[in-house]
């Protein structure tokens, strides 16, 4: 290669650009060029061995870290200079910490190094609710004594000393939660629901049957909801009579779950807990997911992954910072009220929009703190339904000292300020004078050993730690064709409830009759509900699931194309209403649904986890384009009429996703999966009316697909 084709190529590697991309680059850049990939691979290795020179791993590490202007701290075995512990974090971070220290989440991820170490990630939320990494910590195992040390460097990163996280959220880790005890008294450990619900779910499906299944399972979400200690007792005791018959499960949820932690996630004890509606532990589990996407395996090195971590920093607080100037300088359509005028610019957009939702329950709550539950109020630091209510009354727009002071921050360009206490624990004079006297006292060995000791602090590059031993198999081909070593991907292995649901769908297909001879061919079954679909579309049609009636059936369905699951109905009407008010489309919806729009937002919202009423239906066309909206989708609706939803403020994506639901029995929706390609229905008159311009490339990328409908379509004499 050249030496302009070799920059190049420098320059791509520097972005983590893949060697057959930066191949391509070539190519195109210098079409002339003849370089072969394994000569990329070679050029990328000898830039990366220019780079750490005669550095070792750690010393390099080191290095990286203190250009970058990181807090960190590490520490070795008593017999070995082999790293026990490495822990992290950014000056960036560090700020934000301090300046948004209510809530804190932390999990482990593993397969992110060849030293199969666990990674120990913290992250936080700022006021625009997006999430910022606080630290990372390499481990060598996870137990009390290895995460109380880790604890403990976190708390050294508050600037005072009282400071401590009010909630930290975790997973039932026993470890991690006797360590949070010991270094956070103060602080609350609340459990990860979706955790929990899903241990629950997969227990029930090893003890129960499966007709009563869908029953225990909504009994159970009742009782974690529940909004008071009586509602508690009213549901545990509903639960406790439809297990009579199983008493290894509910002795299960009240052994392992209710008795000892029902405080940290039932909604009677948390829903008095100021943890800004951090109930899960996805934050973090999110995060890890994007550190996986950059390291792309998990054969690399320390450097390699404190690259990912700092590359993915930049990201993220870039992303930061630009979410406190939109709450600064944009103003959403539905924050214009004089309501809202001592709150804009100095509230984060996102709290602004959790207030105009609680706003919608104004009407029917009042100022009746009874009816209201106070929830935002206790849970979120925000004005809730009944004090909005009196504010109403009284013709006064909300106060800003009604909002929780996180909700506004809005910058993170501070100085860090001590206390007048904490003075002295950044004053190393008395500390240099002693060390200096304990050098002068010393003879030639004591004193080379001490100044071998300050060398490591004052050079770290110079550090004599190494690596923890390699615990995978970095060398030898693969064997199977197009398939990796388990030990060389980044995903994590599955767990315990996936295990469960996927022996439960094993057993389910062993269950069905199997067909003994190859002679006999068999004719296949019609999927249940077929035949209630217009005739020229079955032939389209691979399966019809059905999902369970009450009143949320629609949703429901919705929830499993969208990968929340059936039981996740009540995230899509809540997202559903969320949409109405988005600031983007709220022009469009007032004019698309003029005097009927509180009717589709009262339809959405609902008193209870139980059977919906008529009027608390999913009904189309309205939700249809709600749907395509939120999700940007293709929604496509097999009923009288079929019909088809493409996003109205979008453009044409060829890699959309197209989900099909069909109405069936009158009064009963289905998910309803279709063979690729299938034909697409008309729009509706309305959706040519309101769609945006850009919105038109739908119907040209769909051209074909609508046309082959018309064709197979019977013409009406």
């Amino acid at each position: 290669m050249t030496t302009d084709e070799k920059q190049h190529v420098a320059d791509l590697a520097k972005r983590h650009v893949a060697p057959r991309n930066i191949l391509l680059s070539l190519q195109d850049k210098f079409p002339e060029n003849v370089t072969r990939i394994t000569q990329v691979y070679k050029h990328k290795s000898v830039i990366e061995k220019e780079i750490r020179g005669p550095r070792s791993e750690i010393q390099h590490l080191f290095k990286l870290i203190e250009d970058a202007g990181y807090v960190y701290w590490s520490r070795k075995h008593d017999d070995s200079e082999v790293v026990k512990e490495i822990f992290w974090a950014h000056p960036d971070s560090v700020k934000l910490l301090n300046i948004f220290p209510i809530v804190l989440v932390m999990d482990s991820t593993y397969k992110t190094n060849k030293y199969r170490q666990p990674l120990f990630e913290i992250v936080g939320m700022t006021s625009t609710e997006l999430t910022f990494a606080v630290g990372f910590a390499y481990m060598e195992s996870e137990q009390i004594e290895n995460f109380c040390w880790v604890l403990e460097k976190l708390k050294e990163l508050f600037v005072k000393k009282d400071m401590c996280p009010q909630v930290i959220l975790t997973d039932r880790d026993l470890a991690l939660m006797k360590a949070i005890e010991v270094v956070f008294p103060n602080s609350i450990n609340l459990l990860c629901r979706f955790h929990i619900n899903k241990n629950v779910g997969a227990k029930c499906k090893q003890h129960v049957v499966n007709d009563l299944q869908k029953t225990i399972d909504t009994l159970w979400m009742e009782v974690v909801w529940a909004s008071d200690e009586v509602e508690y007792g009213q549901r545990l005791h509903q639960l406790e009579q439809a297990c009579v018959d199983y008493s290894g499960f509910i002795n299960y949820v009240k052994d392992t779950w209710l008795t000892p932690h029902r405080h940290r996630f039932v909604g009677a004890w948390i829903n008095r807990v100021l943890h800004l509606g951090n109930t899960t532990t996805n934050r973090v589990e999110s995060a890890h997911w994007k550190l996986k996407q950059m390291l792309g395996n998990s054969i690399g090195d320390m450097v390699k992954c404190w690259e990912a971590m700092n590359n993915n920093l930049r990201l993220q607080l870039g992303n930061i910072r630009a979410s406190f100037q939109k709450s600064f300088y944009e103003v959403e359509h539905a924050h214009v009220s004089p309501f809202y005028g001592y709150l804009r610019g100095s509230v984060s957009r996102a709290a602004l929009r959790r207030i105009a939702e609680e706003l919608l329950r104004v009407d029917y709550v009042g100022t009746n703190k009874q009816i209201c539950g106070c929830t935002l109020r206790t849970s979120y630091g925000l004005p809730c339904a009944c004090e909005l209510g009196r504010y109403r009354v009284g013709g006064i727009p909300i106060p800003i000292d009604a909002v929780h002071v996180h909700w506004r921050k809005l910058t993170m360009e501070v100085e860090l300020e001590i206390g007048e206490d904490d003075g002295s624990e950044v004053d190393m004079t008395a500390a240099m004078d002693e060390l200096w006297r304990r050098f002068r006292s010393l003879d030639v060995i004591g004193k080379r050993a001490l100044r071998s000791r300050v060398c490591e602090l004052a050079y770290p590059t110079m550090t004599t730690l190494c690596p923890p031993p390699e615990k995978i198999k970095t060398k030898g081909g693969v064997k199977k064709k197009g398939k990796k070593p388990a030990d060389y991907d980044v995903y994590r292995d599955p767990s315990y409830h996936e295990y469960v649901d996927k022996a439960s769908q094993s057993s389910q297909r062993q269950s069905q009759p199997s067909q003994t001879s190859k002679k006999i061919k068999l004719s296949k079954k019609q999927p249940q509900f077929i035949v209630q679909f217009p005739n020229h579309i079955r032939s389209y049609i691979e399966d019809v699931v059905n999902v369970e009636s009450d009143g949320n059936c629609g949703f429901r369905a919705i929830a499993s194309l969208h990968g929340y699951g059936e039981d996740g109905w009540s995230m899509v009407r809540k997202e559903l209403g969320l949409e109405l008010i988005d600031k983007d489309r709220s022009t469009l919806y007032d004019k698309l649904f003029s005097n009927r729009l509180s009717a589709v937002r009262e339809s959405l919202m609902i008193e209870s986890f139980g059977s919906q009423p008529p009027e608390k239906w999913m009904s189309l066309p309205d939700m249809g384009y709600l749907i395509a909206n939120r999700y940007n989708v293709v929604l496509v609706c097999l009923g009288n009429p079929c019909l088809t939803f493409f996003p109205m403020t979008s453009s044409h994506s060829p890699n959309v996703s197209i989900y099909c639901i069909g109405f069936v029995n009158q009064n009963h929706w289905v998910q309803v999966n279709m063979k690729e390609g299938f034909p697409l229905p008309p729009v509706t008159l309305d959706w040519k009316k309101f769609r945006s311009h850009i919105a038109t490339t739908w119907m040209l990328g769909f051209a074909g697909r609508m046309q082959h409908w018309q064709l197979l379509t019977p013409v009406l004499a």
